[in-house]
């Protein structure tokens, strides 16, 4: 009973995620981390919110 509260607690937590913000948050962390701390700095990458409003333009 115990493991079974626990897998749907999980499986709940993980619907609440959204893939494409964990996606976009993991490629833009991986750009990032490719940058020097100046370019970071003068050209900040955008947000995730920012970037689909700009798709969705």
């Amino acid at each position: 009973m115990r493991y079974l509260f626990a897998i749907l607690a999980a499986l709940a937590l993980t619907a609440c995620a959204d893939p494409a913000r964990n996606l976009y948050d993991g490629i833009k962390a991986n750009n990032d981390a490719k940058r020097s701390p100046n370019e970071r700095a003068m050209t900040p990458a955008p947000t995730y919110d920012q970037y689909k409003k700009e798709i969705e333009k």
